[in-house]
């Protein structure tokens, strides 16, 4: 069900996006024990024009999760922070320029069903 998106006014090469995208995959699933199957990765490059910070065009690498509700603070807030860090690593970004957040939904219909509460994924 995570769907994460990335979006960029910086040219990702493709290397760099699967190399973002399989970190991002690996440290969600990772973290919160959902399958690798759930897991999406989308990138929107964007025109420098396209996105502004303080009123002028800016160059950050904003990240938006959106996951399922009822997970504890901690396993959030450690989820965005290994995010940005890593993202960092990969693509060179300070992290100070690059902007995680999580969103959360409750009812997700996938694959032809109804998802279980997080950490039912088992039963």
């Amino acid at each position: 069900m995570p769907i994460y998106t990335c979006t960029t006014t910086i040219t990702l090469s493709d290397e760099i996006k699967a190399n973002l995208a399989a970190a991002i995959i690996e440290t969600h699933c990772s973290i919160t024990g959902t399958p690798t199957s759930f897991a999406h990765v989308v990138f929107h490059e964007l025109p420098k024009t396209n996105v502004f910070t303080d009123f002028r065009p800016s160059n950050y690498l904003l990240i938006e999760g959106l996951n399922r509700a009822g997970r504890a603070d901690t396993i959030k807030k450690r989820l965005v922070k290994t995010i940005s860090e890593k993202s960092s690593q990969i693509t060179g970004i300070p992290e100070e320029r690059i902007f995680v957040a999580n969103w959360e939904t409750r009812t997700v219909f996938e694959g032809g069903r109804f998802l279980p509460e997080p950490g039912m994924e088992d039963e």
